[in-house]
């Protein structure tokens, strides 16, 4: 026996979730993926806002993490006529990272961490939006205080 096949049987939905908080941890689906992806686009400091929803709306989601953050990827098709998000010489990876302080009065101080990630064609490949580091599981619509106190990528030199 591999020593990954031990981790093969374990059941990850029955497994206990703990959080930071009382309130309960934010469910990742379709409706959390919108969500995020509205909340990015409606930020200033987000360029090409449009063309990030242009592309979710053209996009078939493929994956929801379930490990208490709110991630997912997403599939553009590649023979859709939208303008990618950044050219041809910096396709494929992270192309935005934002860090953000939540509103509650702890400390350390808690954080979200949100990355949106490009495919090889330049279209939105999906976001990680992670809370304190992704160490605990995101909770129910937590408030962020902007602006970000990171951001940084290729997507904001318009390269």
């Amino acid at each position: 026996m591999h020593d990954l096949d031990k981790w093969s049987s374990i059941d990850l939905d029955s497994a206990p979730r703990r959080s930071t908080s009382s309130l309960e941890a934010m469910i990742n689906g379709p409706e959390t993926a919108q969500r995020w992806t509205q909340f990015l686009a409606s930020r200033s400091y987000v360029p090409k806002s449009a063309q990030l929803l242009a592309q979710f709306a053209h996009g078939e989601i493929t994956r929801f993490c379930r490990c208490g953050c709110n991630s997912y990827d997403i599939r553009v098709a590649p023979d859709v006529s939208l303008e990618p998000l950044v050219p041809a010489p910096v396709r494929s990876g992270c192309a935005l990272e934002l860090a953000f302080y939540t509103a509650e009065q702890s400390e350390p101080k808690h954080t979200v961490e949100i990355n949106v990630y490009i495919d090889s064609n330049g279209y939105f490949a999906g976001i990680d939006v992670d809370y304190c580091g992704n160490s605990a599981p995101m909770p129910e619509l937590p408030v962020l205080i902007e602006p970000p106190f990171h951001i940084h990528g290729a997507l904001l030199s318009g390269l």
